[in-house]
């Protein structure tokens, strides 16, 4: 396995042990000495304007267009997106609640509120009319991506992404988060303040956040070359 696998298996298995100690049911956590592998920082992989055009033009049908737009416009991770509910979108106030529900905890734990853009607006619009200016009604407890009612799984949103990646030839580092990437790096580049980026993207570190400035270095050297 990778690294990183391990990495994760490391973390968990500590855990446990650590709530272990807690309940007192062992004196010590048998993997308190044990390090984790030092991996590289990897650079995240970002789609162009015309990256995003092509893959959504490989694409089946149109639920999976609109989910791909749906992570480019807002930078939400694939199974936010998959548990946003019609309760959660205020077009009237223009902005979206991530939320934490009895089945679905963000990453952070903590909920948050994007704003949403007018593209955005367009496409949430372009969803619940059904024809013309005709709206469907929706419950609000429903998904706003789903089949039958059911939610999609983020498996197959997954490998119906990669499908489109493939036959678009791109490269294999580039999945469905990419599109997250994506979303933050436009917006560091269009001057939005860091800790507004933080906010939107919802890491719970600026840390994080202030990852995703090296790529926007090329930009910066344009800039000061204009002096």
């Amino acid at each position: 396995v990778r690294k990183t696998s391990v990495n994760v298996e490391i973390r968990t298995l500590k855990a446990i042990f650590n709530i272990a100690v807690k309940w007192e049911y062992i004196n010590n956590n048998p993997l308190k000495g044990i390090k984790q592998f030092s991996i590289p920082e990897a650079e995240p992989s970002v789609f162009s304007s015309s990256d995003i055009s092509l893959i959504i033009s490989l694409l089946p049908n149109q639920t999976l267009k609109n989910i791909v737009l749906f992570a480019s416009l807002t930078g939400c991770r694939l199974n936010e997106i998959l548990n946003v509910q019609i309760k959660n979108i205020n077009l009237a106030e223009l902005h979206l609640t991530i939320e934490n529900k009895a089945d679905f905890k963000t990453k952070s734990r903590k909920n948050r509120r994007i704003p949403i853009s007018k593209k955005l607006a367009e496409l949430l619009e372009g969803i619940f009319k059904q024809d013309g200016n005709i709206f469907t009604l929706f419950n609000p407890d429903s998904y706003l991506f789903a089949r039958d009612g059911k939610r999609f799984t983020i498996d197959y949103i997954s490998k119906q992404f990669k499908k489109a990646l493939r036959a678009g030839n791109f490269a294999d580092r580039f999945h469905f988060h990419c599109l997250r990437h994506t979303f933050i790096t436009n917006l560091i580049r269009s001057g939005v303040n860091i800790n507004h980026v933080k906010e939107i993207a919802g890491h719970s570190d600026i840390k994080t956040t202030m990852s995703y400035i090296h790529l926007v270095t090329e930009d910066l050297r344009e800039a000061v070359n204009r002096i």
